[in-house]
């Protein structure tokens, strides 16, 4: 006697073959498993992108719109009224400037820290080395919130509250640990020590090979870093209410808040939802042009050395 299975498997190739389909079960499984998957994809991405499109869709509508019950989804008519009011309401513009500073410098520094330790402790093998990479991914383990009194303490001592270098050295020593991780991951698997040999050989000293070779060849890896070390202390709320809160000092982040506090959230509803939408322009262009290099740096920078 046939098994059930093989008996369903021909009911499904004689159920595709009356629609003239000449598939078997196991490929009428795959197809049905296909749409599932895809199905449960677009339900996923719908539920992300639904409050990018709200946002987006309120910065064009009048707050009369954007209050209605039931909810209007697409605007009866575009007003730039939003915008115009963002920019004069709150000091948008110097808001926007400081987060690029602030945001910028950071991630110039940790870079540059980043790939020098890393770079040494990928190619040198000395006592402590291990502990060293342990100690930061110890650093990963422990929840931010919890350094929230020592580091703010810290800053207030060092008599920089209300500073530009008081938020960036904070953010400084938060992406640093994560940053050296990866990149001694990415020297130590993508970038062949034979470039260094010959380079020392040609009379280059070993800071001078780093520059030269090993720098330009570790571009992937260093723009991974870079991009999520900017998106971090751009996106940053918490520690910049904290060390940078004051008159126009504010980052963009704590500027938005403005909105809520001071001008009042529902009244200002779609200036608020346009200046939203400014913010998140410098991040989503970082990250369109940065897209390929922060997969190739992740990629090799995660494999084990």
């Amino acid at each position: 006697m046939k098994s059930s299975r093989a008996i369903q498997g021909q009911r499904d190739v004689a159920s595709a073959r009356g629609w003239g389909l000449p598939i078997d079960g196991e490929q009428l499984q795959k197809i049905l498993i296909g749409v599932v998957v895809g199905l449960f994809s677009l339900l996923i991405l719908f539920y992300i992108l639904l409050p990018f499109y709200w946002m987006l869709k309120s910065s064009f509508q009048t707050n009369r719109e954007i209050m209605a019950i039931p909810p209007i989804w697409i605007p009866s008519q575009l007003t730039f009224e939003g915008y115009e009011r963002a920019m004069f309401m709150i000091p948008f513009a110097r808001y926007l400037g400081n987060s690029l500073f602030v945001s910028l410098v950071t991630t110039l520094i940790s870079a540059m820290l980043a790939s020098m330790a890393a770079y040494v402790l990928a190619r040198y093998r000395f006592p402590g080395a291990m502990f060293i990479l342990a100690l930061f991914l110890l650093t990963q383990l422990i929840p931010g919130i919890t350094r929230v009194f020592p580091v703010y303490f810290l800053i207030k001592n060092l008599n920089l509250i209300n500073t530009y270098w008081g938020l960036v050295i904070a953010y400084v020593s938060f992406s640093l640990p994560y940053a050296v991780l990866m990149l001694q991951g990415y020297f130590a698997n993508s970038c062949p020590i034979e470039l260094e040999d010959a380079a020392l050989i040609d009379g280059c000293t070993w800071f001078s090979a780093f520059w030269r070779v090993v720098l330009p060849i570790s571009i992937p890896g260093i723009m991974a870093i870079a991009t999520f070390t900017f998106l971090g202390a751009w996106n940053d709320f918490l520690w910049a209410s904290l060390l940078l809160y004051q008159g126009q000092m504010k980052t963009i982040q704590v500027g938005l808040r403005d909105f809520i506090g001071e001008m009042g959230g529902v009244q200002r509803a779609n200036a608020f939802m346009a200046a939203c939408v400014m913010t998140t322009v410098p991040a989503v262009i970082l990250f369109r042009f940065a897209q390929r290099n922060m997969v190739q740096g992740i990629s090799a920078g995660a494999l084990k050395g």
